[in-house]
C-alpha cells in the first residue's frame, strides 16, 4: 500500500515549530490475519506525552490592555495561559490502521483518538480552553476517522495502475521541510502536530476524492485526482500554547480585542451607556473593544482537481504537475457596519474621526467621547475567515542521485493567482476607511452609502513563484554511530506585483500609520518593515545519528535540526527575515515496539518573529503493535 510508505522527510506541510521537533519513528510490527481469502493487517500506536514551556512570555507579544506593550489582544491568550515552566500538554492518544485485501482489491481505514488532560481538565489563569464550536481536530479530546477508502490494482497492456475512492492523502512534488510547495493537495491538522510524540500520518487530513495512477509506458506514468469535498486546515485552538491568532479557529468568536488600556478606559468604556441608549452599543471589556465575528466564507466542495506526469530518465525522475484547488488556510476579511449604524454615529454630533489636533478630553454633554463614534463603526462591523477558491498551481520537479551517493531533488511551483493576506491591522482600519473626517448630514450619508455593509476582502491575488531543492546524504560509521543522515533544503520565494499595499506582519506590531495620536504602532515604534517582500529565502537542515543496539537491545537516534530565514518576508508566513530555530532531541526504540523521545526546541532572532518566546521541551513514550 502506498499509504504506508509516506516518505519520512516529506514534512513540507508541517508548521516550522512542529517540523523542527518531529522525531523519526521506527516501523511497527503489524498484526496480520486471514479471513478465508481475505488478507488483513492491523497496526496500532499508543502513546503518552507531555510538553512544557521553557521561555518567559515576551511582553512585546502581549496586548497593552493585558499588561504587555503589543498593539492588539488578538494573539496573546496562549502567553497569558502558560508561563515559563508550565505544562501545556499532557496527552494520551492512539492511532490504528486496518487494511483488508482480497486479491487486487482492498479497503484501508485509519482512525485516531486523544485526550489531553492538561487542556481538558486543567484551569487556565487567563481563559480556559473550550471545545465549543471547534473543529474536531482542535478539541482537547476527540475521536476521528482519518483515511477510509477502497482501492483496486490492475494492469492495462501489462502496465500497472491503481484507483482509489474515498478519504485519502495524496502527496506530490519533492518538497521536504519548506511549505507552500507542490504538495498542497491535503490540508493539515496543526493541532495534531503540536502534540507530544506526533506522527506524520496523524496530522495530514484525508480528503474524499477519486485518485488514479497509471503507467503509460515503462518510463512514463500519470496520476490524477478529483476532490469530492473541501476540507480546511485545523489551526490551533485559541488560548493554547502555540495559538498565534486567537481569532482564527472555528468557535473562537469573541477574541478580536483591539485598543490599548488607556484608550479603552478613556474612550470606549465611559461612552458605553450613552451609546447603548442610542442603539449603538458595542462590546468592550478590560481587554479592549471587541470586533464580533461574522459568518465565515467557506469554499465550495467542487472544482478541485489535478494531474501529474512522471518520466523516468537515466537515473533521474522528472515530474510535471497542474492543480486547481481552494485555499485550506483562512484569510481574515472584514465587513463594514451598516448604514443605520453610520447614521446613528453621525447623529451624535461629533466627527467620525476628527482630524488632529484631537479635542481635549473634557466632559461631553452626551457622555460620548469624540472618538467613540469611530469605535462604533469598528465594534459594529465584523470580521470573518475567508477561503479563496480556484487557486491554480503549475509545477516541475526532479529527483536523482549524484555520483557521491547524495540524493538530490527539487521543484519549482508557480501560482499565478495565489491569495496573499493583507496586513490584518490595516484590515481593521478599513472598517473606518472612507468615512474619516465625515460630519453629519445627507452628503456624508451619500458618500458612505456604497460602503455600508460591504465586505473588505482580506487578500489580493498575486503571482507567486517558489524554487526549493533538497540534498540528502548518508555517512557510515560517524561518531560511533552506524549511520549519520544529513538533510538540507533551501527555498526561495518571489511575489510579483506587490504595489503599495502592505501584506503580512503580525497585528501585534500594529500599523505604521495609526489613527490614534502617540500610538505605539507608529513607524518610530515598529518601523515600516516586516511586510511581505518581493523576494525571500531561507534554509532548513536536519541531522540524525543511528546507534543500533546501543545497549540492551535499545536503538538510539540523537537528532538536531536548524532553521534560518535569511532574507525577506514571504507570503502567508513562509519566511520571516532573521528568524532562527534549533531543536535537539533523542529517540529510543526497543524492537520497534517500545519507543521514547525527548526534545528541546528554541526559537530566536528575527525582529518580527513572534515565536521567540515559544521555546519548549517535549517528551513521549509509545507502544506500537
Amino acid at each position: 500500500m502506498t499509504t504506508k510508505n509516506q516518505h519520512i522527510w516529506r514534512l513540507a506541510k508541517l508548521p516550522m515549530a512542529v517540523g523542527l521537533a518531529s522525531l523519526l519513528a521506527g516501523p511497527a510490527s503489524a498484526i496480520t490475519f486471514n479471513i478465508g481469502e481475505v488478507e488483513g493487517s492491523f497496526d496500532s500506536s499508543l502513546s503518552v506525552g507531555a510538553s512544557w514551556s521553557t521561555a518567559k512570555p515576551d511582553k512585546r507579544f502581549i496586548g497593552n490592555a493585558n499588561g504587555g506593550t503589543g498593539f492588539t489582544q488578538t494573539g496573546d491568550d496562549g502567553r497569558l495561559n502558560f508561563q515559563r515552566g508550565k505544562t501545556f500538554s499532557q496527552i494520551f492518544k492512539g492511532l490504528h490502521d486496518l487494511e483488508l485485501r482480497y486479491k487486487d482489491t482492498g479497503v484501508f481505514l485509519r482512525g485516531k483518538y486523544w485526550y489531553d488532560a492538561e487542556l481538558q481538565d486543567g484551569s487556565r489563569p487567563h481563559k480556559d480552553i473550550s471545545n465549543k464550536g471547534r473543529k474536531e481536530g482542535a478539541k482537547t479530546r476527540g475521536v476521528e476517522l482519518l483515511d477510509a477508502f477502497v482501492y483496486h490494482n490492475y494492469a492495462i497492456a501489462d502496465q500497472p495502475g491503481t484507483v482509489r475512492l474515498g478519504k485519502q492523502v495524496v502527496s506530490w512534488g519533492e518538497s521536504t521541510f519548506i511549505m507552500n510547495s507542490i504538495n498542497s493537495i491535503n490540508p493539515i491538522d496543526v493541532s495534531a502536530f503540536r502534540r507530544p510524540g506526533a506522527e506524520l500520518k496523524e496530522g495530514l487530513i484525508p480528503v474524499n476524492m477519486f485518485f488514479v495512477s497509471q503507467n503509460l509506458t515503462d518510463q512514463l506514468s500519470m496520476e490524477a485526482f478529483y476532490q469530492l469535498s473541501w476540507k480546511q486546515t485545523v489551526v490551533d485552538n485559541c488560548g493554547t500554547f502555540f495559538s498565534g491568532a486567537d481569532v482564527a479557529a472555528d468557535g473562537c468568536n469573541d477574541n478580536y480585542h483591539i485598543l490599548n488600556k488607556q484608550l479603552t478606559q478613556g474612550i470606549v468604556l465611559p461612552s458605553l451607556g450613552k451609546l447603548e441608549s442610542l442603539g449603538l452599543g458595542v462590546q468592550a471589556s478590560k481587554e479592549g473593544l471587541m470586533i464580533p465575528r461574522g459568518r465565515d466564507n467557506k469554499a465550495k466542495d467542487d472544482g478541485q482537481w489535478g494531474t501529474a506526469f512522471r518520466w523516468l530518465g537515466d537515473n533521474t525522475e522528472y515530474g510535471a504537475y497542474f492543480m486547481n484547488y481552494h485555499s485550506r488556510t483562512p484569510f481574515l476579511s472584514t465587513q463594514n457596519a451598516d448604514a443605520a449604524t453610520l447614521a446613528g454615529a453621525l447623529a451624535t454630533g461629533v466627527p467620525i474621526l476628527p482630524s488632529p489636533p484631537y479635542p481635549p478630553n473634557t466632559p461631553n454633554p452626551n457622555y460620548i467621547h469624540p472618538l467613540a463614534p469611530a469605535a462604533v463603526l469598528v465594534g459594529r462591523g465584523n470580521y470573518f475567515m475567508d477561503y479563496p477558491e480556484d487557486i491554480r498551481l503549475y509545477g516541475l520537479s526532479f529527483s536523482t542521485t549524484l555520483p557521491t551517493g547524495t540524493a538530490w531533488q527539487g521543484e519549482i511551483s508557480y501560482r499565478p493567482n495565489m491569495p496573499v493576506q493583507i496586513n490584518t491591522q490595516d484590515m481593521t482600519l478599513k472598517l473606518t476607511a472612507g468615512v474619516s473626517g465625515l460630519s453629519t448630514g445627507a452628503t456624508s450619508m451619500q458618500d458612505y452609502q456604497g460602503r455600508a455593509g460591504q465586505n473588505n476582502r482580506g487578500y489580493d491575488r498575486k503571482e507567486v513563484t517558489q524554487i526549493q531543492t533538497t540534498f540528502t546524504h548518508f555517512f557510515d560509521q560517524v561518531l560511533g554511530a552506524s549511520r549519520a543522515t544529513v538533510v538540507g533544503e533551501v527555498g526561495w520565494t518571489h511575489v510579483g506585483g506587490l504595489g503599495d499595499t502592505r501584506y503580512g506582519r503580525d497585528a501585534i506590531f500594529g500599523s505604521p500609520e495609526s489613527i490614534i495620536p502617540d500610538s505605539p504602532t507608529s513607524a518610530q515604534a515598529h518601523g515600516w518593515h516586516g511586510f511581505v517582500t518581493k523576494n525571500s529565502w531561507g534554509y532548513r537542515v536536519r541531522g540524525i545519528l543511528d546507534y543500533s543496539d546501543a545497549f540492551a537491545g535499545i536503538n538510539l537516534h540523537p537528532n538536531m535540526a536548524f532553521s534560518h530565514d535569511v532574507d525577506g518576508y514571504g507570503p502567508n508566513g513562509q519566511f520571516n527575515e532573521g528568524a532562527k530555530a534549533v531543536s535537539f532531541g533523542v529517540d529510543a526504540d526497543y524492537q520497534h515496539t517500545y519507543t521514547a523521545s525527548l526534545s528541546y526546541t528554541n526559537f530566536f532572532d528575527g525582529r518580527y518573529n513572534t515565536l521567540k518566546d515559544r521555546d519548549f521541551v517535549s517528551m513521549s513514550f509509545g507502544l506500537n503493535f
